[in-house]
């Protein structure tokens, strides 16, 4: 009875392991599925994931499309890289049949020893099957599908032809995916062109490519330690080479002595700022571990929908809108003179937006000039795609405003005979950057612009998203809007009106608003206004709704104004600027004059204390004005400068003027400014007063003079 209970129970297995092998055969043999397909799988490894504005219709740009992958077949993979992706990966990968069960025995063993998973037991073919086929969950179920996978894959294709699907879909970054597109973008370099290190780093890197990348950290300590990590894993895979006998010792010695040359190449796409955001975006760590959650282990074949918060409507106007300024401001800081501008023209590969439609910014040549004033007529080719369109004198007005603006000053307007001079800039055969501002019925009208070298970004946000993101002129490759280090500008204003009402100041306070000087360093200091203000004083309140320059300057030179001798002393003593204690003894005068000179830059001399007893000569005397009604009077002497090294600086602006001969009308009238601004000091009027008294004396008495 045993006996035919066992023989019952062997029969009973082979006909399971039968009827397994026959499923197997059928499955991997008879009817693999059209998915194994070479025609299927050229799909997949061509699958776009597309980025769309925040309307999840309208396409903002495209990953990984056919124009962005440089495919690379077998023959073409160096073998080094065979060699160093095998030691890496799969050192049986020549040898197994899909699986690996020493491999997998071996991890496994490993993970027991480690209590935690250090070590995987996929080969290079499911690792493949799993990227081409998506697992979609991490159960026994799927696992098995995978393993299916694999072995048709192993069954259908040679191994060469397996590892060739391997090495052009696995993750390199936002950029692309598969080893054409990491020779360019980490080495800029061909696949044919690598050497040891470099295959050796790309076969390290497949797993984890963030983690070495150096190019998509935000500081430079960031992009050192990714470097670091790369030479880890670079020796980790080598190691394994040289374990395997695939290099030779002496080999593995020049390898490990060498440093990895990274140099970023471009992969053959365009980004503009929103992409290059989107980029990093699905580059970092938190993203791509979320999409592992849901079996997309390479974002370059996964076809999903990218969906920002990109307002289509606003990210248009916004781009259009910086060109446009930057354009003008351009001209304003530089002028439009034909002959600079066609040199620097010559020099520029970038060809602007590729369709001449509203709101596009691109380059054309000048086919003829037609007409005067409202009749002007400027003919702009732009070859056989595109045709020609117009540009009419409103397309003229804003950049011949603009030059003379440069020519004069800021606030001077263009006449008629500012628009003929500035047509003579333009010539048949001249290259133009214009923008296109209508187009109707009656054809396309231009404005002319000129190509800036001046840059700057926008950013809007609403609700705490981005709506729209620009920066610069061609939008693409650096987001100034992000990244750019830029100087303060009118940011600083309100941290100096949150200090003055701090320090005792109150919003309706009056600031004086007019051109003025300001020593720092000793160094002249004459803050500009950026328009035309006619309040020689205005509020805190103006002066923050108006971001007036010049109150603000004189403001933050005055923060103090209102503090007691004793609250002085406190904010002083505050900032270390007051004699310091150490062990009971007070800091000896010697010592804190040569403290605060050399940390702070201030002066303690005979000269400065005359300086300060003045300021506090013209303080103590306020009431005695007040009483005699001279309110006028006192306002003159309160905002007159002490003079102390102004005849320097008049020195050097006469110099400035007498040594200039291309001097502009407007630079000339900026001087004189500043000098009147000098001139008017109180050193200065006691000089006069001095000569006066002379004066005085000679006509009192002429002949005792003459007797002296």
């Amino acid at each position: 009875m045993i006996k035919k209970l066992i023989y019952f129970f062997l029969f009973f297995c082979f006909s399971i392991s039968l009827a397994v092998a026959g499923g197997l055969y059928y499955l991997i043999v008879v009817n693999p599925g059209s998915e194994i397909e070479a025609s299927n799988i050229e799909a997949i490894l061509g699958k776009e994931s597309p980025v769309f504005y925040s309307d999840n219709t309208t396409k903002l740009g495209v990953f990984f499309d056919e124009a962005h992958r440089q495919y690379v077949r077998y023959d073409e993979i160096p073998v080094d890289f065979v060699n160093a992706l095998v030691a890496a990966e799969d050192n049986r990968f020549f040898d197994h049949f899909g699986f690996d069960l020493l491999g997998i025995t071996r991890a496994a063993i490993r993970n027991i020893e480690a209590r935690r998973v250090v070590q995987g037991g996929s080969t290079l073919t499911q690792q493949t099957a799993k990227n081409l086929f998506k697992r979609s969950e991490r159960s026994f179920k799927a696992k098995l599908k995978e393993l299916l996978f694999a072995l048709r894959l192993e069954y259908r294709y040679p191994k060469e032809k397996i590892f060739e699907f391997y090495s052009n879909q696995f993750y390199v970054s936002g950029n692309g995916h598969g080893f054409g597109v990491a020779a360019r973008y980490y080495f800029d370099k061909k696949p044919s062109e690598l050497n040891l290190v470099e295959c050796a780093f790309i076969a390290g890197s497949v797993k984890s490519p963030n983690y070495y990348n150096p190019f998509i950290k935000k500081t430079a300590e960031g992009a050192e330690q990714a470097k670091e990590r790369a030479k880890i894993r670079l020796k980790y895979v080598l190691d394994k080479m040289l374990e395997l006998q695939m290099i030779s010792q002496d080999v593995y010695n020049e390898a490990i002595a060498s440093d990895i040359g990274f140099r970023q190449g471009q992969v053959g796409y365009s980004l503009d700022y929103v992409m290059e955001m989107v980029k990093d975006a699905v580059s970092s760590t938190e993203v791509l571990s979320e999409l592992e959650k849901h079996g997309i282990d390479n974002v370059s074949t996964s076809g999903i929908r990218i969906i920002t918060t990109v307002d289509k409507d606003i990210q248009d106007k916004a781009l259009y809108s910086l060109r446009h300024d930057l354009s003008r401001l351009d001209v304003m800081l530089r002028g439009y003179e034909r002959e600079e501008v066609q040199k620097e023209y010559a020099e520029i590969k970038y060809g602007g937006d590729s369709r001449l439609e509203a709101g596009s910014f691109l380059f054309g040549t000048v086919r003829s000039i037609a007409g005067t004033g409202d009749k002007t007529a400027i003919t702009v080719d732009f070859g056989r795609k595109n045709g020609s369109a117009i540009i009419d004198k409103a397309g003229l007005d804003r950049l011949v405003e603009a030059r003379v603006k440069w020519q004069k000053n800021v606030w001077t307007n263009a006449g008629a005979a500012d628009l003929k001079k500035f047509v003579t800039q333009l010539q048949i055969g001249d290259a133009v950057w214009v923008s296109v501002r209508e187009e109707d019925e009656n054809g396309i009208r231009l404005d002319l612009e000129k190509y800036p070298k001046v840059q700057g970004s926008a950013l809007v946000m609403k609700d705490g998203a981005i709506r729209a993101m620009a920066g610069g002129t061609e939008n693409r490759f650096y987001n100034r809007a992000v990244y750019a280090k830029r100087t303060m500008g009118s940011s600083f204003k309100p941290f100096v009106f949150a200090a003055a009402l701090q320090l005792g100041w109150n919003s309706s306070d009056l600031l004086k608003n007019s051109r003025d000087v300001f020593i720092y360093h000793n160094q002249p200091y004459f803050p500009r206004p950026d328009h035309d203000s006619p309040f020689e004083y205005v509020s805190m309140s103006w002066a923050g709704v108006k971001s007036e320059n010049l109150a603000s300057v004189w403001l933050l030179a005055h923060l103090c104004d209102y503090l007691n001798s004793t609250q002085f002393r406190d904010l002083a003593e505050n900032l270390g600027l007051t004699p310091q204690e150490s062990g009971g003894d007070t800091e000896s005068y010697r010592a804190y004059r040569s403290r605060i000179r050399d940390k702070f830059g201030i002066v303690v001399n005979d000269d400065t204390l005359k300086e300060a007893a003045f300021r506090a000569a013209i303080r103590n005397s306020e009431a005695d004005f007040m009483f005699e009604n001279m309110v006028s009077e006192y306002s003159y002497f309160k905002s007159l400068h002490y003079g102390l090294g102004f005849d320097k600086y008049i020195a050097q602006i006469d110099n400035e003027i007498s040594n200039s001969r291309n001097q502009k009308e407007y630079e000339r009238n900026e001087l004189l400014l500043r000098r009147n601004i000098l001139t008017m000091n109180f050193l200065t009027l006691e000089s006069m007063r001095n000569q006066l008294r002379v004066y005085s004396k000679m006509i009192e008495d002429p002949i005792g003079l003459l007797r002296v």
